[in-house]
């Protein structure tokens, strides 16, 4: 038994039946090509998910006319020559024991100009409250002849996905685009039948049901998104959403599948990162439950076997939706179901897939480095012909990760760590408020390392002696960096700190704090210290979080306002006096800061080079991941440490 009977019993949408209860929720995996065609690449990257024992994988949002396009490698079903590719998709899953649907969408007053090639088309003019760039762009309103064409575009769509063998459609009501854009109160402001009250803001996406439903007939499964709230003054909230999920439901609709927010909304986002609650939409999926007969999916931050299944038994949904834990882990599903739980890579809400799609690039995933590369990498984690032995110095994430990966594939791998654990800069990552979820790469990655015969060296830091009594065939150098202290007068202070420091809690700060940096580490330390009810400043020398993935940028802004945390930004540090801080601002002049107890300096790393210098002279094939090559991110960190091992 797996101890998950409610998640892996067979399940049914409409007259589909389903292997389990799990789903694979439409997300953008930007493998399309430029003209929105299905490339190899992304028939893989659903093929290993549906391998990995995901009951139904819905397709990422598949666009129904060009004018609503949104990003450049979406995917479009607006034309027949888009069927073949689509009919790939469905093959894969079929053959891996899945079920398959497409989700379809039109982005309306979210579609990008640039990539759609015309103005957006909105059921209002009632611009956007998300842009990347730029002044908001006002939507054209739709009138009733481009109301109904676009319609005919879904209808239209939907005959294509069930031509290339799909099994579903899902209609995308949710996340602000155009469906949801009518179903609004807040993007909705039209007077005549389609806007004003509940059931005339609905009409849209209840007559896109019955459209579909006329031309397929009621056998053909229809699952409707929608948001259980847009988290945005305004919008639809969980009241109306039950009385438009109920219309869908007459409508003809075979499952309606929660979510919540829009691109604008905060600290609920479409893609929630980690400071916001596990299972945060299961609510929606609750309320739903209890007025609907038709199946209800949810979603939201479920990234465990266990808060899935307690979801089920509680009668709070009928289908789990995942998305990035799909991401972090395709077999997730199979291991879950062979007991193998802890051997599931989590998904820690990091968000870097969502920063990788917004620049354009397949999508990726912090802990698993081959999303949107399967086709390229899988062949290479097979077993060499001849296993060598591997020395791998540090062990960060970086190092960890590259002697998981190497002694995966069959080599010898000694892992030598100078301290007394494993970790690195990982130890203090999961310190800060809402970063506990970090710690639980660590703890994978730990088990990883024990569970793959990795010969565990701790408190030994790795010398040319030791490389010639060890012979490896390759030495993979991941010694990481150490704090960086900036050059000014005062730095070596007794009341001056090492970031790091504070956030292992190793210091008593005293009252009022200047913390010098804007970076991540800046902020983590600022977060952790008014936490606890410090006074806090922070001098930022180039602006704030320059590199932080959108979801860290919205959390740590709104903990800055609600904290009362004082940002100097484009300020330089001049001196640090004993109870002092002098800075100069932009425009020249000069501020002291007075009163101060501590100043905590998290002013970035420097590589330490020690040991790859010593080791250079061998003639060992030497690899150098993380750190020690300069400041990286956790994301490439892993990623470095994983291809280096791939490609011993």
């Amino acid at each position: 038994m797996n101890g998950f009977p409610h998640l892996f019993a067979p399940g049914r949408v409409g007259s589909l039946e389903l292997r389990n209860r799990l789903v694979f929720a439409a997300t953008s995996s930007e493998l399309a090509d430029g003209d929105g065609f299905v490339t190899d690449d992304m028939v893989e990257f659903y093929a290993e998910r549906a391998r990995g024992g995901t009951g139904l994988l819905v397709v990422e949002a598949t666009y129904v006319e060009q004018e609503g396009k949104r990003l450049h490698h979406n995917a479009m079903l607006h034309d027949d020559r888009h069927i073949p590719g689509m009919r790939r998709l469905a093959e894969a899953a079929h053959a891996a024991g899945a079920r398959i649907a497409v989700q379809l969408n039109h982005g309306g007053r979210e579609s990008l100009p640039e990539i759609s090639g015309s103005l957006p088309l909105a059921p209002s003019p009632v611009p956007s409250r998300f842009t990347a760039v730029g002044e908001p762009v006002v939507p054209q309103e739709l009138d009733l002849a481009g109301i109904r064409r676009i319609m005919r575009r879904f209808v239209e769509a939907a005959i294509r996905a069930r031509q290339a063998g799909f099994d579903a459609v899902e209609l995308h009501g949710a996340h602000g685009y155009l469906i949801g854009q009518f179903v609004s109160p807040e993007a909705n402001r039209r007077e005549d039948e389609w806007g004003g009250d509940t059931r005339r803001r609905a009409r849209f996406f209840v007559e896109l049901v019955q459209g579909i439903k006329q031309a397929l007939g009621g056998d053909f499964p229809i699952i409707c998104r929608m948001n259980g709230s847009d988290h945005i003054p305004g919008g639809l909230e969980l009241d109306e959403a039950v009385e438009i999920a109920a219309l869908l439901e007459t409508a003809g609709a075979d499952s309606v599948s929660i979510s919540g927010g829009i691109h604008a909304s905060r600290p609920y986002m479409i893609v929630p990162g980690m400071s916001v609650p596990r299972g945060c939409y299961v609510a929606y999926g609750a309320a739903l439950k209890a007025r609907l007969a038709i199946p209800v999916m949810t979603v939201g931050r479920i990234n465990t076997p266990a808060l899935a299944e307690e979801i089920l038994a509680q009668g709070k949904a009928d289908f789990i939706c995942l998305s990035r834990a799909l991401l972090a882990d395709p077999f997730f599903p199979a291991k879950a179901a062979a007991g193998c739980v802890d051997r599931i890579a989590p998904c820690i809400a990091c968000n870097e897939c969502l920063a990788t799609i917004h620049r354009h690039k397949g999508i990726a995933c912090t802990v698993n480095p081959m999303v949107s590369r399967e086709l390229e990498f899988k062949p290479l984690l097979a077993r060499p012909a001849t296993a060598q032995r591997v020395a791998v110095v540090g062990g960060g994430v970086a190092g960890m990760s590259a002697a998981v990966t190497a002694a995966g594939r069959g080599h010898e791998v000694h892992l030598f760590e100078r301290d007394g654990a494993l970790g690195g800069q990982l130890l203090l990552a999961y310190r800060p408020p809402h970063r506990e979820e970090l710690e639980n790469v660590l703890r994978y990655l730990e088990r990883e390392v024990k569970r793959l015969g990795v010969t565990l060296h701790l408190r030994h830091a790795f010398t040319p002696e030791d490389a010639r009594e060890l012979a490896p065939h390759a030495i993979i150098v991941a010694t990481g960096a150490e704090a960086q202290r900036p050059r000014v007068p005062g730095v070596d202070l007794p009341h001056v700190i090492m970031g790091w420091r504070v956030i292992a809690g190793l210091e008593d700060t005293g009252r009022n704090c200047v913390i010098i940096g804007g970076g991540l580490v800046g902020m983590e330390a600022a977060d952790y210290l008014a936490h606890r009810g410090k006074r806090v400043i922070v001098i930022a020398r180039s602006g704030l979080l320059k590199k932080a993935v959108h979801a860290d940028r919205v959390y740590f802004l709104d903990r800055i306002r609600d904290l009362g945390i004082e940002v100097l930004g484009h300020t330089k540090l001049c001196e640090i006096g004993p109870d002092s801080v002098e800075v100069e601002p932009p425009g020249g002049w000069r501020r002291l800061l007075k009163d101060v107890d501590s100043v905590v300096l998290c002013t970035g790393y420097t590589p330490r080079t020690e040991q790859r210098e010593a080791l250079a002279a061998l003639c060992i094939p030497m690899h150098l991941v993380g750190d020690v090559l300069g400041s990286r991110k956790f994301f490439e960190a892993i990623e470095e440490g994983t291809l280096t091992a791939i490609n011993l």
